[in-house]
């Protein structure tokens, strides 16, 4: 598909359509625009030469090409001219690229003028459904009482003396050093063995099963511990699998806590009695609960639009956020001891094997990305100097830093656009947020205690 040629400060433009998110523009570039940008090349050259007996800025045109070549200064004009005239082409037919174009260029007219042929990728065609009143669930963001008593223990644990445990066996909250050696179908697996290991037994640290099955174990004692990782177990090379663990404890402390009163609240707080450090665990409780329901919702608000639109998708951004999700995963390996050839060969897996598995995810990422900016556009959405300068200072709160610094090192480092584009797409789940009818779920009931 060919769209009439157009023209634009003496520029002859022609967009080609060669795909849903593909176009080729042809854009020629008359005789007269390429000999101006050859003068301002001699120009720049003649003001940055140093040639002995010229000044800088009266270098004559025949000396500068005798130095540098005819090449060297033909190519100076084009790498002049060519983004110029490829960004109005853009502005003309309204054109949003989302990759660097591939660019090829012919001369025309006996060499005096230029033909340049930009092939790139393009934002598709949307067309906007209902994106605001969509009903989405809400984790509940009410803090429990017992919420705020585990996590005032928590607190009293930290700062616990421990002490021997005599004759008895490990309970729940106790200090215990371990040997232990695990094994799946018999072999051994990496990670699955320690020495010498200390750790607090609590159930939330371990395999489910794992704990509970120490308890009453004395020093000296040895036990067989056998868990089954679960589904959703990292590194995936061992979810689901059983493991056996032969484990000797070495040494049982009990934790003893502090008394739960005002002299406890002053120890790790700067507050000075335990009402008003319960009131702060309960707020520091409530703004980690919204945030988390904040998160749930925007994620099914993103996923209910990705599911309600269809529009072809630019290889191009899938491929980018593919190769980030990888990226993602592979950190996340990582971090817990295992190397990334390790990782795929327990699962039997090449790296292009993970590309294909989480293309989608991809895809839907990307497909979401795409609609919030559309939203944006049809919105209205601006990012304000306010906007910059709250969330500077967010960023610069964070590092330690100042906002001035934080700023600078943004535009120094060119992500000065994607800090704007972040800031532009928080703005519009916000607004995504507060048109959209959210209902909150009930609380689940508390869990009964764990007992020894």
């Amino acid at each position: 598909m060919r769209s009439t040629p157009q023209k634009a400060t003496g520029l002859t433009t022609t967009l080609r359509k060669l795909a849903p998110t593909q176009v080729q523009l042809d854009i020629e570039v008359p005789a007269g625009d390429l000999d101006k940008a050859r003068e301002r090349a001699f120009k720049r050259l003649s003001n940055s030469l140093r040639i002995p007996g010229f000044r800088p800025g009266h270098i004559p045109k025949r000396i500068i090409e005798q130095h540098v070549g005819a090449e060297h200064i033909d190519h100076e004009a084009i790498e002049d001219v060519v983004p110029d005239v490829y960004a109005k082409a853009l502005e003309e037919h309204d054109l949003d690229p989302v990759d660097r174009p591939k660019i090829d260029l012919e001369r025309i007219e006996d060499g005096r003028a230029l033909k340049i042929t930009a092939t790139v990728a393009v934002r598709p065609e949307i067309t906007l459904g209902s994106y605001t009143g969509l009903e989405v669930s809400s984790p509940p963001t009410g803090v429990s009482d017992r919420e705020v008593d585990e996590s005032i223990d928590s607190l009293r644990r930290r700062i616990a003396t421990l002490e021997p445990a005599g004759d008895r066996g490990i309970q729940a909250g106790d200090v215990v050093t371990l040997d232990y050696v695990g094994r799946i179908d018999g072999e051994a697996f990496e990670g699955g063995s320690a020495t010498d290991h200390t750790t607090e037994i609590t159930p939330e640290r371990f395999v489910p099963g794992f704990a509970e099955q120490l308890y009453g174990a004395k020093p000296g004692e040895q036990r067989t511990v056998t868990v089954t990782f679960p589904a959703t177990y990292r590194p995936e090379t061992l979810a689901g699998k059983t493991a056996v663990f032969d484990v000797s404890v070495r040494d049982v402390k009990m934790a003893v806590l502090p008394a739960l009163d005002d002299e406890f609240a002053k120890s790790v707080s700067d507050l000075e009695t335990l009402d008003a450090l319960r009131n702060e665990v309960r707020r520091r409780l409530e703004r980690m609960a919204q945030a988390r329901a904040r998160d749930a919702v925007e994620g099914e608000l993103l996923r209910a639009l990705a599911a309600s639109h269809e529009f072809p998708l630019p290889d191009v951004l899938v491929e980018r956020e593919t190769d980030n999700l990888l990226a993602e995963i592979r950190e996340s390996v990582e971090r817990s001891g295992l190397t990334w050839d390790h990782y795929l060969q327990g699962r039997k897996q090449s790296e292009d094997d993970v590309k294909a598995q989480i293309g989608p995810d991809a895809q839907r990422r990307v497909k979401a990305g795409l609609i919030v900016e559309e939203i944006a556009k049809a919105e209205h959405i601006r990012v304000s100097e306010q906007d910059v300068e709250r969330e500077v200072e967010r960023l610069a709160r964070a590092q330690g830093s100042t906002g001035r610094a934080t700023l600078e090192a943004l535009r120094t480092s060119d992500n000065m656009n994607r800090f704007l584009s972040a800031i532009r797409r928080n703005k519009t789940l916000a607004f995504l947020v507060e048109k959209a009818k959210v209902v909150e779920a009930p609380a689940a009931e508390p869990p009964p205690p764990v007992v020894a």
